[in-house]
């Protein structure tokens, strides 16, 4: 991360009124964007953001589909989790650029909350699920013709297949003759991607990226309380987002865990994510979804794999990276939990009939 330091005054300044000396740290580990809490001597004031245009080349559409989502959620007046509101400057824009370009945009701060990046009980990963379940039927009534997706085909696993597979034809860096292995495996499970398009599960307003990181935790209650990153809310399928919390949420560690020997699918932590992730959710899916949320489970972590792979292969230019091989090492151990997932694909489908009946 670029230091900031010089340019933050004037960015928060944009926002909102200086009240003292002005503090600033960064927030989150995302791949994508740069996040900073700002903060004067009276506490948290806002939430910045500097959107990464080399991964959403549109940045008005990250804000014109929060600003949809916002208000199509705050209007349903019993909606239980807290919503982070998009904060306008003194001009009324919803977005501030800066001396070099670059798009700002501020969002309010959501008091008395922690965040965690990984799954640490049962109890809270239930919660997380329960939340996501919330907020996706939250979004259902949510019409998927006034979005303009920030990034069309997010979960489009055949036109990233076909990304993958120029990315391989043009070796660019040369890094090719480093994951052999790992070309052929994805392109012997690519069938998963097949299949989702021929099920054709029905079309609703997801997340895309549900992972534990984008949940707010009440520090009272410890319950899951807002669900954050609407970058990439868009049309798509509810297995999908299910499929991602199992990869986030489910594995025994984190992404960038270079042990691959660790990398495992947690059957309690997937119990506790369909007891959440069901009951919020359960009249409004369609046998088709319930029975291929394992499906999803399969094509998301693929997916995930073969975007790691790919960025790898092309030279590291889509996530920030920390050293030269944590692509392959991130599209290695999501190899392995796409593994772990297939072998145990029937017992964990067995799991998700059962709740369905009980509930």
């Amino acid at each position: 991360m670029q230091d900031y330091q010089n340019i933050l005054p004037d960015v928060t300044r944009q926002f909102s009124p200086m009240g003292s000396e002005l503090h600033w740290r960064a927030l989150g580990s995302g791949h994508i964007h740069d996040t900073f809490l700002i903060s004067t001597e009276e506490g948290p004031l806002l939430v910045l953001q500097r959107l990464n245009t080399i991964v959403f080349p549109v940045p008005e559409r990250i804000v014109d589909t929060h600003l949809k989502v916002y208000h199509h959620l705050a209007a349903q007046q019993d909606f239980p989790l807290r919503l982070p509101a998009p904060l306008p400057t003194h001009t009324g824009e919803w977005l501030y650029f800066d001396a070099e370009g670059a798009p700002w945009r501020a969002l309010a701060y959501l008091d008395n909350t922690y965040a965690v990046e990984q799954s640490t009980s049962f109890a809270q990963t239930r919660q997380a699920a329960e939340a996501v379940g919330i907020f996706l039927r939250g979004l259902e009534g949510l019409s998927t013709e006034i979005l303009q997706p920030a990034l069309p085909g997010f979960h489009d696993g055949l036109a990233r297949f076909g990304h993958f597979e120029a990315a391989v034809a043009h070796d660019q860096v040369d890094r090719l003759r480093l994951v052999a292995p790992e070309v052929a495996f994805v392109r012997e499970e690519a069938a998963v991607f097949h299949l989702v398009k021929k099920l054709g599960f029905p079309e609703r307003v997801v997340h895309t990226d549900p992972k534990i990181g984008n949940l707010l935790f009440d520090v009272n209650t410890n319950a899951a309380i807002a669900v954050l990153d609407w970058d990439t809310i868009m049309p798509g399928a509810i297995p999908a987002d299910f499929g991602d919390m199992v990869r986030a949420m489910a594995c025994t560690v984190g992404e960038d865990e270079a042990d691959f020997s660790l990398v495992d699918l947690d059957e309690t932590l997937f119990q506790a994510l369909a007891e959440g992730f069901l009951p919020p959710l359960k009249d409004m899916l369609t046998p088709l979804e319930i029975e291929n949320l394992v499906t999803g489970a399969r094509w998301i972590i693929l997916e995930q794999m073969m975007r790691f792979l790919t960025d790898f292969i092309n030279g590291d230019v889509y996530y920030k990276t920390a050293y030269a091989e944590h692509n392959l090492v991130r599209a290695r151990n999501q190899m392995a939990l796409y593994q772990a997932v297939k072998k145990k694909e029937v017992k964990l489908q067995s799991m998700i009939d059962q709740l369905n009946r009980a509930f």
